[in-house]
C-alpha cells in the first residue's frame, strides 16, 4: 500500500498516482485534507482553496495582503493604519466572520507557529501572517470556514487558515514582481528551487519585497481641507503652536501667534475659538515603508522503507517605518508653563495643552522590525492494514522591536521652569541660568521674536517607548490513524492523538515608558510569563456506500488551569452523484493568552469628550483568573455539480462565541464619568477610573481585561466556478459572496444586544463589517496566452463613531484585468491593473476620511510579473 503522510491535524493522501518499481516512496501527487484527522477527503466541512494562480492574478506580491482575498475574512488590520494600529504596524493577520484577531487559527502545512511578539490595540493577540512562508513556496491556501477545535484545539474558534507548502520543485523557478501606483511601489523577488538530496526531496526558497511609502499628503481624499476643517477629520486641539489654560477665567485661550501666517497648518475655527489646532492631515502614511526578508527550506525523504522523515525551517525579518505626526499629543494632563516663563505672555501660570513640535519640523517616524524563525520536523510510519503512525515537533519565536519618540514628563517639566539641558542639575541649578534652558512652548519660538529652541533641548526632552517583546512556541503531537472496520456496507476509519504545547510572551519596555514618564505612551510596564497545555483527542469517520460520511470528533484539552471538551459532528449525504448535502455542528473554545492574563497595556484611543474628538491615555491590566472563550457552531450547506467543469456551494453558517476576552472600552466609561458628575455624584466606579487634570481634560483612564462580551452572527457564503475547455480554449468563471445577516453583540452578559451588521463598530468589541462582500472572476486562455478580468464589490455601511454628522459610508465597486503570455519556453510574463477606473475609498468620516480596515487608499495599481524556470 501506499505511504501516506499524516501531519497533526491536516492529513496527506488520497488519490496517488501508480508507483513504478524503482521509484522513490516519497514520489506521491498528495491530497491534503484540512479539517480532519482521517487520510481521506473531507467533503462535510466547508473549505475555499485559494492556489497560486488566484494569488498571481490577484496582483499580491507579499503574504501580508492574503487576509484581504477571502470574503469570510473581515476586521483584520493588513493595512498601515497608524491611528488605530499603532503598535503592530507591519503585522497581518485573519479574522474569519469577524470574531476576533486571534480566533482564527493559522497554520503551516498544519503545524501552529507562534503568535506575533506585539499585540494590537483591543489586546489581541495573532499569528503574524506576513512572516510565514515566502508566497512562491506556498502551493495552495485552506481556509475551513467552520469552528475546529476538536480538531486544532484552541484558537480555531472561528476558523482555521492552512498555508501548504510546496512538496517537490524540480529545477529553479525565479519571479520578479513590481506593483506602483500614484506615490507608492512595491518590489518582490522570489526565487524558489530543489531536487532530489540526500534520498529526499529538498526545496529552498526565498524572497525580499520592498514598499516604498505611500504618505497622506499624496492623496486628497485624506486631506482636512478637503472637508474644510471638519472636526472629524484630521484636525486636534493639541497644537504646537498650542493653547492654554488660564486659571484667571477658568477656560483656554489659543497661542497669541497661532494666527500668523507662518504656522500654515495651525488654525481656530473662529475668532472665538479658544484652542490653536493642528492640522496632521498631511504627516501619516497610507502604505509604509516596508522591507522583508524571508527563507524556508523543506526536506522529505524515507529513514526506511515503512518510515519518513520531514524537515521544515523558515525565516523571516520584517522592518517598517512608518510616518506620523511631528510629535505626538501630551496627554498625561496639562503641564504648567509658571508665570515667570520669560516668555509667557499671559502673565499667570497656565496649563499647556498641545505638543512639543509643530508642522514646520515634518513628520516624525517610528520603527518596527520583527524577526520570526520557525522549525518543524516529523516521522511518518505505518503498520498492517492500512494503519498510520505519526509523531512530529515544531518551534517558533517571534521578537519585536518597537521605537517611537515620545515626550519625557520630568525633563518637560523641568524645562517649562527653565531647568532644561543636559548640562542642568534641577535640583541645584538656577531657571534660565548657566546650562539650565527654558524650553519655549509658544509660537514666538519658531518666529524669532522668543527664546529660541535648540536642538539639543528638543533631543533632551525626547525619549522611546523602547518596546522588545517575544513570543515562543513549543508543540509535540502524536497521532494514529486507519480503518478500524472496513466491508460491502462501507468503512469506518478512526484516529486518535495527543499534544503537548508551551507558549511565552514578554515584553519589555523602556525604563521611561516603566516609569509613566512619556506623556503621551503613558504607563508600560514590563510583563512575562508562559502558559503549558496538554490535550488528547480522536475523531471517527463513517462511510456508508457511496452515499453518506459521518464525522464525529472530540478534543479535550488544559491550558492555563482550565480544561476545555470540544465536541464536534458533521455529516455528507450524496443525494445524487451531482449534488450533496452537508451539515456541521462544534462546540469549540479559546484559552486567555498569556497577554491578557498577565501583561498590561497601554494605548491611546480616539474618544469623543466636552464636544470634540481627543486621543486619552488609557492602561488596561491582565487578569490570572481570566476563563476560557467558549463557541457553538453551526453550518448546513450544499454543492452542486450540474455538469462536469462546474461546480455552486451555498452554505448558511452560525457562531454564538460567549465570555470573551475583552478590553473594557473607554467610552462608556467616560460618558458615564460625565452623567455621575452631572448627576453630583462622587466616588463612583467610573470616576474612580477617569482621571482628569486641573483643567477638566483626561488624563488617564484605567481599564481592565474582562470576561464580558458575547457575539452571535450568521450568514450565507455563496461560490460557484465553471471551468471548461473548448475548440478556442480554455474558459473559466468564478464567483464567491459572504452576506452577513445577523452581527449582534453584548457588551455584558446583562446589555442589551447592539447589531453590528453593516457597521463600523468603533463603539463596541467588533471590527468594521459590511453586510455583503465578495468578487466575481471571468478568464479565457489559449496557446499561451490568457487574459482575465475580476470586480470586486464591498456594501454600503454605517459609520457608528461619536459625533459626526453623516454616518454613511458608500458602497465599493473596483475591476481589476490581467493578462498573462509565455515569453518562451521558461519565460512567463503577466501584466495586470487593480482598481482599474482609479476609484478613491468611499468617504468615511474618520480622521483621514476612510476606512483603512475595508478600503485599500493607493487607487489604481499596474502591476507586472516576470517568471522564469531554469
Amino acid at each position: 500500500m501506499l505511504p501516506l503522510a499524516l501531519c497533526g491535524g491536516v492529513v496527506s493522501g488520497g488519490e496517488a498516482r501508480a508507483q513504478a518499481a524503482d521509484e522513490p516512496a516519497t514520489q506521491l501527487d498528495e491530497v491534503v485534507v484540512t479539517g480532519s484527522l482521517i487520510p481521506r477527503a473531507n467533503a462535510a466541512s466547508p473549505v475555499e482553496t485559494l492556489g497560486r494562480a488566484e494569488l498571481e492574478r490577484r496582483a499580491v506580491l507579499d503574504a501580508s495582503a492574503l487576509p484581504s482575498l477571502s470574503p469570510a475574512n473581515s476586521g483584520s488590520e493588513w493595512q498601515v493604519d497608524q491611528l488605530g494600529q499603532p503598535q503592530t504596524s507591519g503585522t497581518s493577520q485573519f479574522n474569519l466572520r469577524n470574531l476576533g484577531l486571534g480566533s482564527t487559527l493559522v497554520l503551516v502545512d498544519g503545524r501552529r507557529s507562534a503568535v506575533s511578539a506585539a499585540a494590537a490595540t483591543d489586546g489581541s493577540t495573532f499569528v503574524d501572517v506576513g512572516t510565514l512562508v515566502p508566497l512562491i513556496a506556498l502551493e495552495r491556501i485552506d481556509i475551513l470556514k467552520d469552528g475546529a477545535s476538536a480538531t486544532y484545539g484552541s484558537d480555531a474558534v472561528a476558523g482555521v487558515v492552512n498555508l501548504i507548502t510546496r512538496r517537490r520543485v524540480d529545477g529553479v523557478e525565479a519571479r520578479v514582481r513590481h506593483a506602483a501606483a500614484a506615490g507608492t511601489g512595491e518590489t518582490a523577488l522570489e526565487a524558489v528551487g530543489g531536487g532530489r538530496w540526500l534520498g529526499g526531496d529538498l526545496v529552498l526558497a526565498g524572497a525580499v519585497f520592498h514598499r516604498e511609502s505611500l504618505g497622506s499628503d499624496d492623496r486628497d481624499f485624506t486631506q482636512a481641507a478637503t472637508y474644510d476643517f471638519a472636526p472629524w477629520a484630521a484636525v486636534t486641539s493639541y497644537g504646537q503652536p498650542g493653547s492654554y489654560f488660564r486659571p484667571s477665567t477658568g477656560g483656554f485661550a489659543p497661542d497669541p501667534d497661532c494666527d500668523d501666517p507662518a504656522f500654515d497648518k495651525a488654525f481656530r475655527t473662529s475668532a472665538s475659538d479658544p484652542f490653536c489646532r493642528l492640522d496632521y492631515s498631511d504627516f501619516f502614511d497610507l502604505a509604509a515603508e516596508e522591507d522583508r526578508a524571508q527563507a524556508w527550506a523543506s526536506w522529505r525523504g524515507a529513514l526506511t522503507p515503512a518510515v519518513q522523515l520531514r524537515l521544515q525551517a523558515g525565516w523571516a525579518r520584517t522592518e517598517t517605518t512608518v510616518r506620523q505626526s511631528p510629535s505626538l499629543p501630551i496627554l498625561a494632563g496639562s503641564p504648567v508653563v509658571p508665570a515667570s516663563h520669560p516668555d509667557n505672555p499671559f502673565r499667570e501660570g497656565v496649563g499647556f495643552r498641545g505638543r512639543l513640535l509643530g508642522a514646520e519640523a515634518g513628520a516624525s517616524t517610528a520603527d518596527f522590525a520583527y524577526d520570526t524563525r520557525r522549525a518543524a520536523a516529523e516521522l511518518d510510519g505505518g503498520w498492517g492494514g492500512g494503519w498510520r503512525w505519526n509523531v512530529a515537533a515544531a518551534v517558533s519565536r517571534q521578537t519585536a522591536a518597537y521605537d517611537k519618540p515620545d515626550v519625557i514628563g520630568s525633563a518637560f517639566a523641568d524645562a517649562l521652569r527653565g531647568l532644561g539641558g543636559r548640562d542642568c542639575d534641577p535640583g541645584t541649578g538656577q531657571p534660565g541660568q548657566g546650562g539650565c534652558l527654558y524650553f519655549n512652548p509658544f509660537g514666538s519660538a519658531q518666529l524669532g521674536t522668543g527664546t529660541a529652541n535648540p536642538a539639543s533641548l528638543i533631543e533632551d526632552l525626547t525619549g522611546s517607548t523602547g518596546l522588545r517583546g517575544a513570543s515562543s512556541l513549543a508543540t509535540l503531537d502524536g497521532l494514529v490513524a486507519g480503518p478500524a472496520a472496513e466491508g460491502d456496507w462501507g468503512a469506518l476509519d478512526v484516529a486518535v492523538g495527543a499534544q503537548a504545547r508551551r507558549s511565552a510572551f514578554r515584553q519589555d519596555w523602556s525604563e521611561l515608558a516603566n516609569a509613566g514618564e512619556l506623556l503621551t505612551a503613558g504607563l508600560s510596564p514590563d510583563f512575562g510569563g508562559s502558559q503549558t497545555a496538554a490535550a488528547v483527542f480522536g475523531e471517527a469517520r463513517l462511510t456508508l456506500g457511496e452515499r453518506l460520511e459521518a464525522q464525529l470528533g472530540a478534543r479535550y484539552e488544559r491550558e492555563a488551569g482550565a480544561g476545555s471538551l470540544s465536541p464536534k459532528a458533521a455529516a455528507a449525504l450524496h443525494l445524487t452523484d451531482r449534488l450533496t448535502l452537508r451539515a456541521s455542528w462544534a462546540e469549540g473554545f479559546r484559552s486567555p493568552s498569556v497577554f491578557v492574563r498577565e501583561g498590561a497595556q497601554a494605548s491611546q484611543p480616539s474618544v469623543f469628550d466636552g464636544g470634540a474628538f481627543v486621543f486619552v491615555n488609557t492602561v488596561t491590566r491582565g487578569d490570572p483568573d481570566l476563563k476560557p472563550e467558549r463557541s457553538e457552531t453551526w453550518t448546513l450547506g450544499a454543492v452542486w455539480r450540474p455538469f462536469d467543469g462546474a461546480v455552486v456551494s451555498l452554505d448558511g453558517w452560525r457562531f454564538d462565541y460567549r465570555n470573551l476576552v475583552v478590553k473594557a472600552p473607554a467610552q462608556p466609561l467616560i460618558d458615564q464619568a460625565r452623567a455621575d458628575d452631572a448627576a453630583g455624584l462622587s466616588g463612583t466606579e467610573a470616576q474612580r477610573r477617569v482621571r482628569r487634570d486641573a483643567t477638566g481634560a483626561l488624563s488617564l483612564v484605567e481599564l481592565d481585561f474582562i470576561n464580558a462580551a458575547s457575539i452571535e452572527t450568521s450568514g450565507v457564503d455563496l461560490a460557484a466556478r465553471l471551468d471548461r475547455r473548448t475548440r478556442r480554449g480554455r474558459v473559466w468563471a468564478s464567483t464567491q459572496w459572504t452576506w452577513v445577516h445577523s452581527y449582534e453583540v453584548r457588551l455584558t452578559a446583562d446589555a442589551p444586544p447592539v447589531s453590528g451588521v453593516g457597521s463600523t463598530n468603533l463603539s463596541n468589541i467588533g471590527r468594521s463589517l459590511p453586510r455583503l462582500r465578495g468578487e466575481a472572476e471571468i478568464g479565457w486562455a489559449r496557446d499561451g496566452w490568457s487574459i482575465a478580468a475580476l470586480a470586486h464589490h464591498v456594501s454600503g455601511y454605517r459609520n457608528d463613531r461619536a459625533g459626526i454628522p453623516d454616518p454613511d459610508i458608500g458602497s465599493q465597486l473596483t475591476f481589476d484585468l490581467v493578462g498573462e503570455t509565455a515569453l518562451g519556453p521558461d519565460l512567463t510574463a503577466t501584466l495586470g491593473v487593480r482598481n482599474v477606473a482609479d476609484r478613491d475609498p468611499p468617504l468615511a468620516q474618520f480622521a483621514l476620511g476612510y476606512d483603512p480596515i475595508v478600503a485599500d487608499p493607493r487607487g489604481r495599481v499596474v502591476f507586472v510579473s516576470l517568471s522564469r524556470r531554469f
